[in-house]
């Protein structure tokens, strides 16, 4: 078998909104939580818990599962499906009674739900549901029925147990239009995610395009006092969206909404670093208010003012590179080896792995498909390969004592390695490549 062995919070002044009533004694959140290929978050409060997952594509095993306390700080507890042949993007993490559960699309064109008794697993094996469309989103209505929703709004009625529908897809919902002189990718109605306030169920959907230029994307809000609509839009909205090329984040959408044991409000959403679409889209959160005539709009209103990027923490979450947790492989797989992938978080970054091999090959490259990628590979008995990331250009070393190096690449431009480019939705990721035969004795990530 091949594998892998490793030895190895923001305050911000509230911008004064008519109409709107925060708590007293609230600190406003503004900052990205996940830097780097962390896209199309789902999130959901277990009582002071929070838990949140995010499209895992090709890497397996997949849908990686976070958890919380304060929203800031995250810990990785589990990943909830080990291994199949198509794509995960979009997912839908909720959970009914005693039972944590995730819907999920593929690249097949298919829906799946898993389901566990605890958040850390085990999880079932995927149940295909006979659901068609992308981007599931979960909602019950007062009555107990459960229904799923899929992209340009449709809607279907699930069965109690919410593993399979009980008849066809139904439009319900037109989204929201957008002016015409925006520029976009189109209209592109998808990302349903709900909650409910008072007697209100608030749909959150994505518009747009999720990448192209840096003003595709944004989160629209409508309402209901029913779960399957008719959906009135609301008169603030997008209620997140990038104006101008000049932002620090780029397609900013793909919104949910969620509240805290205290009754502050938030939207975790995703969007592009700016000139930065090699690292994938970043999971961010903002704190939100509630107008008095009953809708979420963002605290914070001035979207280009961020402090330090948002980039406030250190992120040593991200950082434990030790467990197995933050690897996943590439499915589709690589003709060298098996590659094994991780995250980067940083616009300038080093990289290192220290190797044994009986004389099979290994490598470290920076991946993002099989058109895509940089990187060496060696098979002595003992050596190590180091790659920097600056900015977006990079330079390549290997060494057999880790103290002399040879230069291998220099400065090469991989600002071109992203969706817009080879499409997908990856991003440019660290990755190793083994064989049988190959220890990694080291990883080490070193932000530059």
């Amino acid at each position: 078998m091949k594998k892998i062995v490793l030895i190895l919070t923001a305050a911000l002044t509230l911008t004064a909104i008519t109409g709107c009533s925060p708590k007293k004694e609230t600190v406003m959140i503004k900052e990205c939580i996940f830097p780097g290929d962390y896209p199309d978050p789902t999130i959901i409060r277990d009582g002071k818990d929070f838990y949140m997952t995010h499209s895992s594509f090709t890497y397996y095993p997949g849908l990686l599962v976070w958890h919380s306390t304060d929203l800031i700080n995250w810990e990785p507890v589990a990943r909830a499906v080990q291994g199949q042949d198509y794509s995960i993007f979009a997912p839908e993490l909720c959970k009914v009674g005693d039972k944590y559960i995730i819907y999920y699309p593929t690249s097949n064109g298919e829906n799946f739900v898993v389901t566990a008794d605890k958040i850390e697993g085990p999880w079932s094996d995927p149940v295909k549901i006979a659901v068609s469309g992308i981007d599931p989103g979960h909602v019950i209505d007062t009555d107990g029925s459960r229904y799923l929703y899929t992209n340009n709004g449709f809607m279907v009625k699930l069965t109690e147990d919410g593993l399979a529908a009980t008849g066809r897809n139904k439009k319900v919902y037109n989204g929201w239009e957008f002016p015409a002189e925006w520029e976009t990718e189109g209209m592109w109605l998808e990302s349903p995610k709900f909650c409910k306030r008072g007697e209100y169920y608030y749909l959150i959907s994505a518009e747009g395009g999720t990448a192209g230029p840096p003003t595709s994307h944004m989160c629209v809000v409508a309402r209901s006092k029913s779960a399957t609509g008719p959906w009135e839009n609301s008169p603030y909205n997008p209620m997140v969206h990038t104006y101008s090329a000049d932002e620090e984040w780029w397609s900013k959408g793909h919104g949910t909404l969620i509240d805290d044991a205290d009754g502050n409000w938030y939207i975790v959403y995703h969007a592009y670093r700016n000139n930065y679409h090699t690292l994938g889209r970043s999971t961010i959160i903002e704190s939100v208010v509630w107008t008095e005539d009953g809708w979420p709009v963002l605290a914070n209103q001035n979207g280009a003012e961020w402090n330090n990027k948002g980039l406030n923490s250190n992120f040593d979450y991200l950082k434990d590179f030790s467990n197995p947790l933050m690897w996943a492989k590439w499915e589709p797989g690589f003709e060298l080896g098996t590659l094994w992938t991780t995250t980067a978080i940083d616009e300038s970054y080093e990289i290192t792995a220290e190797f044994e091999s009986n004389g099979a090959a290994a490598g470290l490259y920076l991946f993002y498909n099989e058109k895509a990628y940089t990187g060496t590979q060696l098979n002595d008995s003992h050596f190590y390969i180091r790659i920097l990331n600056d900015k977006n250009i990079v330079s390549v070393w290997n060494s057999t004592d880790g103290e002399k190096w040879n230069q291998v690449i220099k400065d090469l431009d991989v600002s071109s390695y992203h969706h817009n480019t080879y499409q997908g939705f990856f991003a440019l990721r660290p990755s190793i490549m083994v064989n049988d035969g190959v220890t990694v004795k080291n990883f080490k990530y070193v932000t530059k």
